[in-house]
Formats: structure tokens, C-alpha cells, sequence
């Protein structure tokens, strides 16, 4: 199988056993064998087939000859309970008897029922919420008298919805208008309930897997996949065959393009009632307006005041996605979609499949958007078109967005760093003071010293010491004197007949307990600790006065003695101060040694970042370069980027302007912005006293010497001014201008050809974007880009032009047209279909070259 190229496998036998026991199941040999085994050439199976899906076909207890269905399920289900599952839906009826095909007791219904039973108790979500396995169920061989349509033509549309059976299978010779024909009921529920046609082998031997296929886009390989295709099958399915002109099946020559990409797309709006543009309400019925979209390139098309800006804006605005940068556009793209779109509250759905439809509506369809003239207005923003740059080269878009966001950290960590390195100089000047403070106190303490003083000082202390605790005692004698009041004055409970009673049943003798007099007790005992401590304070006052008398007989005999030394006794005063702050001289050099530390660690780190991110900017510097490599690759040397290092000034700007000195400001606003130098330059030829390299008189560079303190310097090295790039367009001459020399349209022009190139795989919805090209340009440029997209994004277009519909090869038209108040879809479909076709002959318009083409395709 694997040899033959066969990526999906079901395994759908009547009987998933051969025997009654486990081991006996050829279905789970295989699974087991896909899972784990390696092939003859050392390959392992599951790098040769994609998925592998057991399951099982029984015969159900529908119609006068049962009911065949396919039963898919995740090989994670493990084989027992899949064994068990096939027993549930047989009902307790063995599979096979005398080689005939016995029907299960149960009808579809009682399956489907019991099936979620089962599924909810034997497949129990995990941690995350999420079942470790899934089912899906598959109508077969349909037109068979045991298959779907036989069976149960009357309930197709009511129980056989997508939550039971996901797609329908083709007869072997059969094309799905061979089937829907004259069955326009069948058509219209399976395009209500997304249910798909498909063509399986339905192989009865090894050698007929893969007899007939069917294309399918898995995003992996389980049965949520399978599902999300059918439900998805006009992107993620494609029947492979067509009738040719003998009127045989016969294999499409176009096989689609395999590549697994899960890429978010919308594929359908509904609006009803409210008051919106699209909406509304006539004769008493609420107004509903359907908008069916192609997972590739769509165009809406219409005249003037027909809605197609209230379109696309009111989307923008009801999925809450980013709005322009411009003030005046974002304005106008606000109020056309709150007060058009959304007006009056209408019901708004969008259909996006394969989404979670629990996440915000920007998750499950996060469009980018571009309203008329954003474009022209982001041809001047610098940072939009390095946005646009980084998305252009996958292999380059994850470290170039990675360098980008670790350099924003690193410069707010630097700058962070350099404010409080300024911090700590701060904090290292008023270390340094007080250790110096602390020094001199200390000699003068040693003057001191000779003169008594610490026998002075020591009295002193004690005394202070017991002034202290004799206020602590005074705050003790006032919350007793209040605790005895409240004593005094509290009334205790009698013990009365209820609880002496109480008492002898809890076995105590309510005659051994006299509360009242205990009370008194503790009344009596308050009062003799109140005398206590007023004795106690009595004596305090005396030791008070004892050493109040010894501290001034003291106080004399140092005063005598100072005088003696030649100094004022007056320092006296001062001493408790020098005392404390020489007490302090270890404490201030620890202080000021940890300061230094610290500031030595971060000025290490400050020096580390700025290595690191002097590394990041080359690295990101040759991301881009190989970037430009590449657009000058792809568009032939047409458009054509250069980069200018340092190029965002603004940041060193800002800082020259803090610095609020006039002559430095004339300075910098003389030099050319091409020629601003950077800030790491500027601190190279501060060092080195040359800032005449600059242009810089003697007497302003004396003047910036003198402001750029320490501080100053490690804010400017902090700071880095980003690359700019600039783009430049190849004129009819070979010369080239760059993209600020070039008119609105030809900006527009390039920044769109960018844009389109970009491999960003979120949809992009543009409003108009030929209002200011030139139709060659946009007929050599940028509709081959358009086209690159294709099954890569999903593109969303308003227009008025011929060339973006018709060479732009639309997938899908939508034809808006209005009455004085209301919006409506006209038509909708795709090019081929004639209505479409004449819609947009009428309304959109092209040059020469796309009436030509235009010609080939509808035939005229």
C-alpha cells in the first residue's frame, strides 16, 4: 500500500475479528504493525502512510435489507475498546453466521445514541479538556439497497445530519452529478450540513486498495482532521475522477497540491435584521444577506454606494482587528462599520471551518486588513515596511521577529540598568558622605575621650535607660487601672436551676463552684498589682534622681577638663550625635563596599547586554540582507531594498532634546537625517574628545563635555536607533528611485507586490488597492504575485478593476448592489458561471491586455 502511494487508510471490515478473542483482530494487527513497525528497507510504516483508521462496517437494522455505515475511529481508542464499540453497535449479535451477514439489533438512530454514551464514558477529556480519541461515520456504497439512499430515503435530511455522517460515498462508477441528479433535495441538505461525496476502494482484497481515491487535506492524522476535510471539502477535498468525453471515469490529470497547511479562512457571513446596511427590515420580515467567500482569492465587485467598503470595513470592526494607524482612515473605517454594518444589532455569523468557534472572532479568522489609502499612508511608515520584509522569507520571518523582540527587551533592560546605575551612584555618594561623617565623629571622640566623657556618657545612658522604662511602667499602671474598673464593675452570671442542671449531667457538682467569689479574687488581686506598681515607680523616681545627680557632677568635671584641652564644652551637645554616627563607621563601610559591589556587577551586566546586543543586530542585519537577496531574486531586480543602519533617529532625538541645552539641539537638527550619527558612535568620539568629527563647534563640544555626566553617558549607550529600509523601484530607464521619489499609485505598487509576497498565512483583505495604480503596473507586478497565493492564503478583495477579477483569476465573485438604504449580494460565484461572468463585464472595467484576456476566458 505504502508502495502505491496511499496516504490515508480505513480499515472497515463487517467483523473486526476473525475469532472471539482480542488477538484475533486482522484490523488491530495492522494498526499495531502502522504504529510500530519498519518496513524492508529500514523505513518505519508511519513515515510511509499518513494515517491509518480502524473502523468496522456493520449492516444496521434500517430498511427491508439493513443499513451499511463506515465507523472511523483514532488509533488511540486502543483495541479493546474498539472491540467493545463494534459489540455496542451490533447489539449482542454475532457478525457472521453460516457466511451471511447478520443485522445488528439496533437501528441507526439507537447507534448514534449509544455511541455517545460510549464515547463520553469510556473517552474522558484530559487535563486540558480534550478526548484522546474521536469517531466519524461514513455513508457507503449509497445507492446500493443497503446503503444510505436505499435504505433510508425518507429520513436522509432529518437523522442523518454532518454530526452523524460526515460524507457520502460515491458509487464506483459514479460522479457526484451523476448522483445529485434529479435530487436537488440531496444537494441542498448536504450543502446545509457540509456533508461531502467521496470514492473509497471498498476493496475486498489487499490488491484493491486504492482502486478509487479521493484527494483530502488532513492537518493531521486523526479523525478531527478527517472531519474538519469534509467539512471543509471545497478546499480540502477533491474527487479525482471526471467523465471524459467516451463518457468513462477517468482520473483528473490536476492533482492538487498535497502540502499540509492548516491555514484560517472565512467561508461564509450571514447578516440578518437589525438596521444594518446589510440587513434590515422589509415588510415586516427581518432582511438577510449571505456572503459566501473562496478559501483563495475572492473579489467583490459593484457600483459606487453599493457596500463593498461597508463590507470589508464592518468586518474589521465586528472581529475587533487592527485598525489603521491613520487617524482620519481609522475613523472612517470605524464609523462605517458600527454605524452601517453593525447598525441595530443585527445577527452576524461567520463560518470560519476548522476554527475553535469558542475563540475570540479575530483567533478564528485573524484577517489582516487594508482599508482605501491605508496603503498609500503605510508607504511612509518606516516600520510597516519592515513588518513586510521580515513576513517575506519563511525561513528567515521566526529569527528575524525573534531578534526583533529580544533587542526591544534588551533595550528596555539597558535602559533600565542605566536608571538605576544612576540610582546607585546616587545612593554610593551618600554611602561615601556618611562613612565620612562617621570618620570625623570618631576623632573627635578620641578628644573626648582624654576628658571623661565616657564616664559622662555612661551615666547618661543609664539614666535614659530608666526614664524609658519608667514610661513603659506609667502605660502599664493605665491598662490595669482599666482592666480593675471593667472588673470591678462586671456583673456575673448567676448559676440558676438550667444551669446547675447542665452541670450534673456534663458530671460536675455545681456546689464545688463559687464563680462570684472567684471574681472577687481576681478583683482583689488587680488592686494589689495597681499599689505594686505604683511602689515600684516610687523607687524608680528615686534611682532617677540618684543618677540625674551623678551625670551633672560629672558634666562639671568634663567641662573643667575640656576647657583645659582648648575645646568648647559646648560640643557637648553634640556628643550623642558624634557617638551615633561613630558607632556607625562599619556599618557605612560595609554599606558603601556593598554599593560598589553592586554597582561593579551591573556595570558588568550593562557591558554584557550591550555586547549581546551588538551580536543580535549583525544576526538580524544578515537576516535581512538575505531577505533582499531574495526580492531582488523574485521580482527580477524590479524592487529592489537597501538597508540604513541606524536609520530610526528618533530614539537619540528624544535624548538631545532632554538634554534642553540649546547649542547642542542646533547642533543636531543641523546634520541631514542621512547622516545623523549613531549613539553608540557619538559615545566612541565623546571618550575621545573629537565630537568636531560631527560638525560640533569647540565651544558647544565644551559645553556637551560638561553636561554629559556619568549618568548621562550610560542613558546614551543605552540607547540604539533601529535599521530602516528603504525600497526602490527599477523605472523604464533602468534607473531606480527610491520609494519616498515615487507617486502615490507607484508606492502603493511596490508596497502591494511586497505585501502579496509576504508568507504569512493569515488572510489579507484589501479595500481597492487599484485606486492609484496604473494597470500595467499592476498587470507585470503584482497579479503574478497574486496568483503565487493560491491554496497558500486566503485573499479578500474589493474592486473596480477587470484586471484584479479576471487576471487575477478569482476563485470567487461577489456582485454587491444596493437601493437607497440597504446593501444586497446581486450574484455570487465563480468566474465560469454565466451571470457572474456577465456581472462583471458590467461592472468592472480593465485595459487592453485584460479585455484580451477576458475574451479567452468567457468565450467571445
Amino acid at each position: 500500500m505504502a508502495a502505491r502511494g496511499i496516504q490515508v487508510l480505513g480499515l472497515t471490515p463487517h467483523s473486526p475479528r476473525v475469532g472471539t478473542t482480542p488477538e484475533t483482530s486482522a484490523v488491530w494487527k495492522i494498526v499495531e504493525t502502522w504504529n510500530s513497525g519498519v518496513d524492508d528497507d529500514g523505513i518505519p510504516f508511519r513515515e510511509k502512510i499518513y494515517a491509518v483508521f480502524p473502523g468496522f462496517e456493520p449492516s444496521l437494522k434500517d430498511g427491508r435489507q439493513g443499513l451499511h455505515l463506515l465507523f472511523l475511529f483514532d488509533p488511540e481508542i486502543g483495541r479493546e475498546c474498539y472491540l467493545k464499540a463494534f459489540d455496542l453497535v451490533m447489539g449482542g449479535v454475532t457478525p457472521w453466521r453460516d457466511k451471511t451477514l447478520q443485522i445488528s439489533n439496533h437501528d441507526a438512530e439507537e447507534v448514534f445514541e449509544e455511541l455517545h454514551k460510549f464515547h463520553d464514558r469510556e473517552c474522558l477529556p484530559n487535563e486540558d479538556g480534550v478526548r484522546p480519541w474521536q469517531y466519524l461515520v461514513l455513508a457507503p456504497h449509497i445507492d446500493a439497497d443497503n446503503g444510505l439512499l436505499g435504505a433510508q430515503k425518507s429520513q436522509v435530511l432529518q437523522l442523518f445530519q454532518h454530526g452523524e455522517v460526515a460524507g457520502l460515498e460515491l458509487g464506483d462508477n459514479k460522479s457526484p452529478d451523476d448522483t445529485l441528479k434529479d435530487r436537488s433535495w440531496l444537494l441542498e441538505g448536504m450543502t446545509h450540513r457540509r456533508q461531502a461525496f467521496f470514492h473509497s476502494s471498498d476493496a475486498y482484497s489487499a490488491a484493491d486498495v486504492g482502486r478509487r481515491y479521493t484527494w483530502m487535506k488532513l492537518a493531521s492524522a486523526h479523525v478531527e482532521a478527517l472531519r474538519q476535510a469534509f467539512i471543509a471539502s471545497d478546499s480540502r477535498l477533491r474527487i479525482a475522477y471526471h467523465r471524459d468525453g467516451a463518457g468513462s471515469l477517468t482520473e483528473n490529470e490536476d492533482t492538487p497540491d498535497v502540502s499540509l497547511t492548516a491555514r484560517p479562512w472565512l467561508k461564509a457571513l450571514t447578516v440578518r435584521g437589525g438596521a444594518s446596511f446589510f440587513g434590515g427590515q422589509e415588510h415586516g420580515r427581518f432582511r438577510e444577506n449571505h456572503f459566501q467567500f473562496s478559501p483563495d482569492l475572492t473579489c467583490v465587485i459593484g457600483g459606487s454606494m453599493t457596500g463593498k467598503s461597508t463590507l470589508l470595513d464592518g468586518l474589521r470592526v465586528h472581529t475587533d482587528s487592527r485598525m489603521p494607524k491613520d487617524e482620519s482612515i481609522r475613523e472612517q473605517v470605524e464609523a462605517r462599520g458600527r454605524d452601517m454594518f453593525q447598525a441595530g444589532s443585527p445577527e452576524i455569523r461567520l463560518d470560519c471551518p476548522g476554527c475553535d468557534p469558542t475563540a475570540p472572532l479575530n483567533e478564528q479568522w485573524p484577517a489582516v486588513f487594508f482599508a482605501q489609502n491605508e496603503l498609500q499612508r503605510l508607504s511612509q511608515d518606516a516600520s510597516a515596511i519592515e513588518e513586510i520584509l521580515a513576513r517575506l522569507v519563511p525561513s528567515e520571518t521566526d529569527k528575524i521577529e525573534e531578534y526583533g523582540r529580544n533587542l526591544e527587551e534588551m533595550d528596555k533592560e539597558l535602559a533600565r540598568h542605566a536608571k538605576e546605575l544612576s540610582r546607585l551612584d546616587g545612593q554610593r555618594a551618600e554611602a561615601e558622605q556618611a562613612h565620612e561623617r562617621a570618620e570625623r565623629a570618631k576623632k573627635e571622640l578620641a578628644v573626648f575621650a582624654k576628658s571623661g566623657v565616657d564616664g559622662l556618657h555612661q551615666v547618661g545612658r543609664r539614666r535614659q535607660h530608666w526614664v524609658d522604662v519608667l514610661e513603659e511602667v506609667r502605660g502599664l499602671d493605665r491598662e490595669i487601672a482599666g482592666i480593675a474598673g471593667s472588673a470591678s464593675g462586671f456583673e456575673v452570671p448567676e448559676i440558676d436551676a438550667i444551669t446547675q442542671e447542665a452541670l450534673r449531667l456534663s458530671g460536675t457538682d455545681p456546689e464545688t463552684l463559687n464563680v462570684e467569689r472567684d471574681w472577687r479574687q481576681i478583683v482583689e488581686c488587680l488592686g494589689v498589682a495597681k499599689k505594686g506598681i505604683g511602689s515600684w515607680q516610687s523607687t524608680a523616681r528615686q534611682i532617677l534622681d540618684a543618677l540625674q545627680q551623678r551625670e551633672n557632677a560629672l558634666r562639671f568635671d568634663v567641662d573643667r577638663k575640656l576647657s583645659e584641652l582648648g575645646m568648647d564644652a559646648a560640643k557637648l551637645k553634640e556628643i550623642q550625635a558624634l557617638n551615633k554616627q561613630a558607632s556607625l563607621v562599619e556599618s557605612y563601610k560595609a554599606n558603601l563596599a556593598d554599593v560598589d559591589k553592586k554597582i561593579a556587577a551591573l556595570v558588568k551586566l550593562f557591558v554584557k547586554l550591550q555586547t549581546g546586543r551588538e551580536v543580535l543586530v549583525t544576526s538580524q542585519r544578515e537576516a535581512f540582507d538575505r531577505v533582499i537577496q531574495q526580492i531582488s531574486k523574485d521580482f527580477n531586480g524590479r524592487i529592489k531594498a537597501a538597508r540604513m543602519e541606524n536609520g530610526d533617529a528618533k530614539p537619540l532625538s528624544n535624548f538631545v532634546k532632554r538634554l534642553s541645552e540649546r547649542g547642542v539641539t542646533r547642533w543636531w537638527n543641523g546634520i541631514d537625517n542621512d547622516d545623523k550619527p549613531s549613539p553608540e558612535r557619538i559615545v566612541e568620539k565623546l571618550e575621545a574628545r573629537t565630537l568636531s568629527d560631527f560638525g560640533m563647534s569647540d565651544s558647544v563640544q565644551e559645553t556637551f563635555f560638561e553636561i554629559m555626566t556619568r549618568d548621562r553617558r550610560r542613558e546614551l549607550a543605552a540607547i540604539r536607533c533601529p535599521d530602516r529600509y528603504d525600497l526602490e523601484l527599477r523605472m523604464d530607464d533602468r534607473s531606480y528611485r527610491k520609494l519616498n521619489e515615487l507617486s502615490g499609485g507607484q508606492r502603493v505598487s511596490v508596497l502591494l507586490s511586497l505585501l502579496l509576497e509576504t508568507r504569512d498565512e493569515r488572510p489579507l483583505v484589501i479595500d481597492q488597492p487599484e485606486d492609484e495604480l496604473d494597470n500595467r503596473f499592476l498587470f507585470e507586478t503584482v497579479l503574478p504575485v497574486l496568483k503565487k497565493l493560491k491554496g497558500r492564503r486566503q485573499v479578500i478583495v474589493a474592486t473596480h478593476n477587470a484586471n484584479i477579477v479576471v487576471n487575477g483569476d478569482a476563485d470567487m465573485v461577489i456582485q454587491l448592489e444596493a437601493t437607497a438604504h440597504h446593501g444586497y449580494v446581486s450574484r455570487s460565484g465563480a468566474i465560469e458561471e454565466p451571470d457572474v461572468r456577465d456581472a462583471i463585464v458590467r461592472t468592472v472595467d480593465g485595459g487592453d491586455e485584460a479585455f484580451r484576456l477576458r475574451r479567452l476566458k468567457y468565450g467571445f
